[in-house]
């Protein structure tokens, strides 16, 4: 297996390794700044299931133990009551406690920095006094996704050392996605999550490119799987499938010694994470070592997939599916209440057209090289093959289509993504995406005009843009680099329009 990876022969027109850190730093400095706006002005509790992790963490900062899930702790009517009035003072969020069954992690961690930055809130009652306690988890939150975006890039640079400008891309295409920030600035698991998940294929990949012998590494691979065990289960399949993916491979496809590795590294793992499984036999009984099976007891009027498909036909199921993943991937904000202008979707419809293909370019690029860079393309398609398989089997009971649960394989489509658009840009291909988007706007604008369809001309419009931008990258191929960061620039001042124009108004107590 080779120790180097091949790289693009267009690689001349990406940027220094120098400009590559300071970009770096403008892009993490960038996304801070964002995350801190939706961080500091999104009203109280209005991140979805925000008041569950804020109690779970209060509770192992007032008592220094984890949370029981009790019946009671998810009342759907009090909830509905107290979303609908946007969490007014009045309302109590006490008894809102439906995430104590979560892995502690996060939360012992943000007990912590609760103790440390907002030690009165221990001891308040009222609502509103609990506002420090909320903001310093929100802002731990968001160090921890800009942790993530130096994962990422680090990732990437393993992956492609010679063009520092497909990491710059990924990064930003992690960082600026509206829901992402937007979850990411919230009091909430997810960014600790994400980031595991990313420092575990991050240590696979640098491991791919030279194996090491010894202890040290298993240690190390099985310490990162104790961390994703008490992390969030969201993490668990999408870890696992990268984990055993590495393994196949790097044995050259023997299962058995796969199957000893597996096993040593497995034992670590559970050994990190005992206390905690443990914990959960004793309190909520054999076999429920993740306190999921008291979490359906406990969670009675959440709407069920079977029940909205007897009420509505599979029919809504599909269109609700597609539609309502679409949008909560890109944002769908509070707690899947407040929506984007449809102009704004439609325009990330045909952007979500283009990362498609490109996500399919880059993939192809990447298994064409290297047997290194085949294995590392094989391991993350496993990681995001787990994530989608968590997704709809959470569907299949519950019906929770929300693009969110989707970001832990962000790493992986960044990969590929920034690496199909790269290839994308090339001048020949940017001309023919050029006449082909104009083509397609001007039949879009025809359309319109004569009342054709479904068209109307903020499509024209938003294709005029497509092929604008890939004319730039075939009139000015020196100047690729940015252009293969542009949209995910254009991301960001989305990121803050959302906020003033569409989450902030529909929030407001």
């Amino acid at each position: 297996m080779e120790n180097s990876v091949p790289v693009d022969t267009t690689a001349s027109v990406s940027c220094p390794p120098s400009w590559a850190r300071l970009i770096l730093a403008l892009l993490v400095a960038l996304y801070l700044v964002v995350g801190s706006l939706y961080a500091r002005y999104t009203p109280l509790w209005q991140v979805p299931d925000e008041p569950a992790h804020v109690n779970y963490a209060l509770h192992v900062a007032r008592t220094g133990t984890l949370p029981v899930l009790r019946p009671g702790d998810y009342d759907a009517a009090y909830l509905e009551r107290i979303k609908a009035a946007h969490f007014p003072p009045g309302m109590s969020v006490a008894s809102i406690r439906y995430e104590s069954h979560q892995p502690p992690l996060y939360y012992v961690a943000a007990a912590l920095l609760l103790r440390a930055f907002a030690a009165p809130t221990l001891s308040a009652t009222d609502t509103a006094a609990l506002a420090p306690a909320v903001y310093t988890m929100r802002f731990f939150s968001l160090v921890l996704g800009a942790a993530l975006l130096l994962v990422t890039y680090a990732l990437m640079r393993r992956l492609f050392p010679a063009q520092p400008v497909l990491a710059l891309a990924a990064v930003a295409f992690v960082a600026f996605i509206p829901q992402h920030v937007a979850m990411m600035a919230g009091a909430n698991n997810d960014a600790l999550a994400e980031l595991v998940l990313a420092l575990v294929l991050w240590h696979l990949m640098g491991d791919l490119e030279g194996r090491r012998a010894g202890w040290r590494p298993i240690i190390e691979r099985g310490g990162l799987l104790g961390l994703v065990l008490l992390t969030k289960t969201t993490i668990y399949l999408p870890a696992l499938l990268a984990w055993g993916t590495f393994h196949v491979w790097t044995s050259g496809g023997a299962l058995l010694r796969a199957g000893r590795r597996w096993f040593r590294e497995g034992v670590m793992a559970l050994a990190i994470a005992s206390p905690f499984y443990i914990r959960n036999l004793l309190v909520y009984g054999w076999p429920d070592v993740l306190g999921l099976r008291r979490h359906a007891q406990v969670v009675v009027g959440q709407m069920t997939t079977a029940e909205f498909i007897a009420r509505e036909g599979w029919g809504a199921f599909w269109r609700r599916a597609v539609v309502w993943t679409f949008r909560s991937f890109w944002g769908q904000f509070g707690w899947m209440g407040v929506l984007m202008d449809a102009r704004v979707y439609r325009a990330l419809a045909y952007l979500s057209v283009v990362l498609g293909v490109a996500l399919v370019v880059g993939l192809r690029h990447c298994r064409a090289r290297s047997a290194t860079r085949r294995a590392a393309s094989t391991i993350l398609l496993a990681a995001a093959g787990g994530t989608v398989i968590s997704y709809v089997g959470y569907n299949i009971s519950f019906l929770q289509h929300q693009g969110r649960y989707l970001f832990t394989m962000l790493v992986p489509l960044a990969v590929f993504v920034s690496a199909g658009l790269w290839r994308m840009l090339l001048p020949v291909r940017a001309r023919w995406l050029a006449l082909a988007a104009t083509g397609a706007a001007v039949l879009a604008l025809a359309a319109a005009l004569f009342d054709w369809g479904p068209f109307d001309r903020w499509d024209a419009l938003a294709l005029f843009a497509l092929a604008g931008w890939a004319a730039l990258a075939w009139r000015w191929p020196r100047r690729r680099a940015l252009w293969l960061l542009a949209p995910f620039l254009a991301l960001a001042v989305l990121d803050v329009f959302a906020l003033y124009r569409f989450v902030l108004p529909a929030l407001a107590p």
